[in-house]
């Protein structure tokens, strides 16, 4: 009896990555500050004074790994240029 293929795909032995380093960077940098968001939401609802302490602890740690992602992609020139002001008559 054949194992039935799973919907995702089979396993090879390819050693080619399937998702470049750039968009997984920026997948890194995206869920780094949606994590720190809702922790931050998170913490100002609760009505326990041990889970804003914790959960500060654990933003920090995730904000110097979205920061370290950040250095890179600035590194390779993967970060987009923030938006520009440009005042009338310079």
């Amino acid at each position: 009896m054949q194992v039935p293929a799973t919907p995702g795909g089979n396993v090879t032995d390819s050693k080619l990555a399937p998702f470049s380093d750039k968009i997984m960077l920026y997948c890194i940098s995206l869920f780094s500050g949606f994590s720190i968001g809702g922790s931050s939401l998170g913490t100002s609802f609760s009505l326990r004074t041990d889970i804003p302490a914790t959960l500060s602890l654990l933003m920090k740690d995730i904000y110097s790994y979205g920061h370290d992602v950040a250095k890179l992609m600035i590194k390779y020139g993967w970060m987009e240029e923030s938006p520009q002001t440009h005042h009338i008559g310079q």
